[in-house]
């Protein structure tokens, strides 16, 4: 019997959605242009079970490869009208299997930046899936504002501002052993010099929006001072100086940099 998609979704993404690490870095121009680089590693025995899940579709089914070239340049198209593939390169090592891939785009202002690896049927694997969005502007001074809004936070298994009760001992075992190794990174690197920024998280050129160990995030003190918080700025009292935890809470981060090739 053929297993609705659905289901062969749900089931991979349960199985899997921690199993992975990526990193994406946005090169931004002061005209809008510019490259973004990602890196998608799963384990190997990640990528064997979204392989099995996905043929799971029945015997019709297409295996599902989600750092196979073929992805890869299939991706350009979900990041946003007008992105193209550049290159990339396959990844085979000790991290496990995956691949580093770099698309270069015309307008920042029409892309979507996913935080976690998409799935089969282009359901990210790590859930329900929520994009990061862009708007470039220029300022009277000659300098580029860039604005970027990012969805709300809410740690897994953890009550955030506004949610319901707190999940119990069993279901924060399971959230720890789905998300166990994984680890997320999105940054974005102005060309030209930074003038200021929103985020609390610069170093030199790079701005972190996002680097999450999940790991750390997932550890009993870390959801003990998070449990109860009710308000952003509890959340960011609470998350402060977690090791391997950095993330812009607030829902829109600002980048104001001069462009290259402009003096100041």
């Amino acid at each position: 019997m053929k297993i609705p998609n659905i289901l062969v979704i749900a089931a991979a993404a349960a199985a899997c959605s921690g199993c992975f690490q990526m990193s994406t870095t946005l090169k931004v121009n002061g005209d809008a242009s510019g490259t973004i680089d990602q890196r998608l590693v799963f384990t190997g025995a990640a990528l064997a079970q979204i392989q099995q899940f996905s043929a799971l579709g029945g015997p019709d089914a297409k295996k599902f490869d989600p750092v196979s070239e073929e992805q890869a340049r299939a991706g350009a198209a979900k990041i946003g009208p007008g992105v193209t593939y550049v290159t990339s390169t396959a990844i085979n090592d000790a991290s496990g299997q995956g691949r580093e891939t770099t698309y270069a785009f015309g307008n920042v202002n029409q892309l979507r930046i996913m935080q976690q690896p998409g799935g089969p049927g282009g359901v990210s694997v790590g859930g329900t899936p929520e994009s990061i969005a862009f708007t470039l502007t220029t300022l009277e001074n000659g300098n580029s504002l860039l604005t970027i809004g990012m969805p709300a936070f809410s740690p897994p298994g953890v009550s955030g501002p506004g949610a319901g009760r707190s999940p119990s001992p069993a279901q924060l075992a399971m959230v720890r052993q789905m998300l166990a190794g994984a680890r997320i990174t999105i940054a974005v690197e102005p060309s030209g010099k930074i003038v200021r920024t929103s985020s609390p998280f610069v170093d030199g050129q790079r701005v972190t929006l996002i680097d999450i160990d999940l790991d750390q995030l997932m550890k009993d003190e870390v959801i003990a001072r998070m449990r109860d918080v009710k308000s952003l700025d509890e959340m960011k009292a609470a998350m402060k100086d977690v090791p391997g935890l950095k993330v812009s809470l607030d829902r829109e981060t600002t980048i104001e940099f001069s462009p290259a090739g402009i003096r100041q």
